[in-house]
């Protein structure tokens, strides 16, 4: 999301508070800046009317907003906007010119300034390493020329040494530009008499004023300027033009009383140096042997609007030391870049004091508020700390200010070990803590902190927010004849801004995006461009109609824009809420017994199954590396992962409750542009009995054998004896034979 963080950026009624700075102007009566009308699309504009001065470097009127005093983020995406008509441009040397500009700020004290310039009437001046100039081609129908430019992109261009720690933006202005000419201050009234034979003036002869520059001396009318003996009457006189006056009045002629000069070298000035003889007053060195050809500049400008990037920022520059050395770092002298050890990355920052203090610093020129959403990372290692005083330590520290007209200094201290195993008490402006594990040696030690949780100390102490964050330094000290040595790495000040969003199973996803207190109500943000709007609703409630925003599909995302006319209508600053929505991004969510393909609703207990999960854009196209989480609502059993290049993520032999009944599984599918939530409701069956159906078909099958038996027993009994058998009369012994027949 972008802010517009300019006040009065269409000067509907006056200019404040742009602030005008004019030098060099020769007004001839006509107001410098007056407001004109019609604007560009608008009632009014401001106009800048230059007329140049005296020979100097250049004139120049100029409208300036500062900024130092706002939170202004360079980041990606940092827009500049505006519209300019120019009315008037007689110059034609390389300072005559129409320009919006820009001064940047660096953390380590750098300052750069990009001009955009609108006309001109040559080529530009050339590029240093702080001033960029980009010419802009109109090649519009309009006489306004509008301004539309990436600041970051072109920073990057134009400033590749020191872009890296470009932190702010410290200024705007829009300016006009005009030189004056020089002519030489010749007046043909003023001639010489040649005696020598030559055909320039020598201090041997005599300079005569010509009143009616008829060329012939006349004693009745003409007089002697510098004598050295009168010409005879009627004798010709000659022009030498290094022969020039000083234009005291800048009338253009030569009056009585200002000075005559020779101009040995024709420099066009009064040079001591070069021993320029003075035929006539008395001549201060460095006095114009000329008169300005002014020349004028006039322009209009209009929508000045300066897009600075919030939330999911890193305050913090080159926190890392990913660079390869100490870009965006100041004060580096006890500092040096280390491959080992390292938190992460490839380099670290190793800090040694020997006897004295070492502090590797940086402004936050931005000086963002402390809100929420504001916190400090750091990971430090002690390697040695040799000293044992107050003296002996390695720490972090923010300087912070309140909110007072004053902005007093507070200071924030975070101690990773000192000397004598305590920390400072804190004080009024100051709070000192330790970070976790505090005093050990040879391990990384890492801190991170709400920033937010530290502004109720200094509310007690007298203070008032909204507190700002202004400086970040690193520290090592050791006392007279001790060491410390300590390494940083990863440090961060993050602000981070998310939307709010809302996913129902089988029902579009819903999100809300925040834009709390724009300057002006003026703000344009992207959001995927499968999102569409649902509204966007003011700071009193009510939302806007569609004419009152605007939007426009740019690459892949939907920009929507609520411009500084619709805004101005509404309480400022105050928070607006924009809510998009877009299609269930989870398009499928089932389950597979292990082992097989065909999915199922109905499963026993405690089966082993896989579950399989679909992501999708709005589209239909897979959602490659979105963050998937399969959960059971009714238990604590989750699964985690991101889906492939076709958009799945499946969680494979997952053990099922072993509770019978009926459950829910639900997928949550989270992309960098899409949400999506989807449920399966799976049946879990009674386990089956399978020792008690053995049990009970044996039993069974004993039971018809039993039967079977008894049947066959009853139906001997009712047939009677065999009558040509003898009946047993009982057992025989063991190993006997029964009786034989005879």
């Amino acid at each position: 999301m972008y802010y517009q963080i300019i006040n009065n950026t269409s000067f509907e009624t006056d200019t404040q508070p742009w602030r005008l700075i004019a030098y060099n102007n020769y007004t001839l009566g006509t107001p410098v800046v007056n407001i004109t009308s019609p604007g560009y699309n608008d009632n009014s504009a401001v106009q800048l009317n230059l007329n140049s001065g005296n020979l100097t470097i250049d004139s120049h009127l100029t409208l300036v907003q500062d900024l130092s005093q706002r939170t202004v983020a360079f980041d990606n995406g940092l827009r500049l906007r505006a519209a300019s008509e120019v009315k008037v441009l007689t110059g034609n040397s390389i300072t005559d010119r129409v320009e919006v500009s820009l001064t940047l700020a660096s953390s380590n004290g750098n300052l750069a300034k990009i001009h955009y310039v609108l006309a001109s009437s040559t080529a530009l001046p050339a590029n240093s390493t702080s001033d960029a100039y980009f010419a802009i081609r109109w090649l519009g129908s309009s006489p306004w020329i509008t301004l539309d430019r990436d600041v970051t992109r072109d920073s990057a261009s134009a400033f590749p040494t020191i872009f890296g720690s470009l932190s702010t933006v410290k200024d705007i202005q829009f300016s006009v530009f005009s030189t004056s000419q020089g002519a030489p201050t010749i007046d043909p009234r003023i001639r010489y008499y040649e005696t020598g034979g030559d055909s320039y003036w020598n201090t041997t002869e005599t300079v005569v004023f010509d009143p009616d520059a008829d060329g012939l001396f006349n004693p009745s009318t003409d007089w002697i300027l510098y004598d050295r003996g009168a010409p005879p009457p009627g004798q010709p006189l000659g022009i030498d033009l290094r022969i020039k006056y000083v234009d005291t009045n800048l009338n253009g002629r030569w009056d009585s009383g200002e000075p005559i000069v020779y101009d040995l070298k024709n420099e066009g000035i009064y040079d001591l140096a070069a021993n320029d003889p003075v035929i006539n007053g008395t001549a201060v060195a460095g006095s114009l042997l000329q008169y300005p050809i002014r020349r004028q500049t006039t322009a209009l400008f209009d929508q000045v609007e300066l897009y600075s990037p919030v939330g999911n920022l890193n305050w913090a520059h080159n926190g890392g030391f990913e660079t390869g050395d100490l870009t965006s770092w100041g004060n580096t002298a006890g500092f040096r870049l280390a491959p080992n050890p390292t938190h992460s990355g490839s380099y670290s920052a190793n800090g040694t004091a020997v006897g004295t203090t070492a502090a590797l610093a940086q402004s936050i020129d931005g000086r963002p508020s402390i809100d929420s959403s504001t916190s400090l990372a750091v990971s430090t290692y002690i390697g040695r700390m040799t000293g044992t005083s107050s003296s002996d330590k390695a720490d972090l520290w923010l300087g912070v200010v309140d909110n007072s007209p004053q902005a007093n200094p507070l200071s924030i201290y975070y101690y990773f070990g000192t000397g004598t195993g305590t920390i400072p008490s804190n004080t009024t402006d100051t709070i000192n803590h330790q970070a976790a594990k505090y005093g050990t040696l040879g391990q990384w030690l890492n801190l991170t902190r709400n920033l937010q949780a530290e502004t109720p100390y200094f509310d007690a102490t007298g203070h008032a927010g909204p507190y700002r964050v202004e400086a970040l330094v690193l520290e090592v000290s050791a006392h007279t004849g001790s060491t410390t040595t300590a390494y940083f790495d990863d440090i961060s000040i993050p602000a981070a801004a998310h939307p709010t969003y809302y996913a129902t199973d089988s029902l579009n996803s819903t999100y809300l995006y925040n834009a709390n207190k724009p300057l002006e109500g003026s703000f344009y943000f992207s959001v995927p461009e499968q999102q569409s709007i649902l509204n966007v609703t003011t700071p009193n409630g009510t939302p806007l109609q569609t004419s009152d925003y605007t939007t426009q599909l740019i690459q892949s995302s939907l920009q929507i824009t609520v411009p500084t006319t619709t805004g101005m209508k509404y309480s400022s600053p105050g928070n607006w809420r924009i809510y998009t929505t877009s299609k269930n991004a989870l398009a499928d969510l089932f389950a597979t017994l292990s082992g097989s393909t065909s999915s199922s609703s109905s499963f026993d207990a405690g089966s082993a199954v896989n579950i399989a999960s679909e992501s999708k854009d709005p589209s239909g196209n897979p959602l490659t590396g979105a963050n998937v989480t399969i959960f059971f609502p009714a238990s604590t059993q989750a699964f985690i992962g991101k889906t492939n290049s076709l958009g799945w993520y499946n969680a494979t032999n997952v053990v099922l409750p072993s509770t019978p009944g009926p459950t829910t599984l639900e997928a949550i599918t989270v992309s960098s542009s899409y949400i999506g939530l989807r449920t399966s409701q799976l049946t879990i069956n009674n386990p089956t009995p399978w020792a008690i159906i053995i049990y009970a078909s044996i039993a069974a099958a004993a039971l018809a054998i039993f039967n079977l038996l008894l049947l066959r027993s009853r139906r001997r009994k009712k047939t009677g004896p065999n009558p040509e058998r003898t009946p047993s009369l009982g057992k025989n012994p063991p190993g006997r034979k029964g009786p034989t027949k005879p």
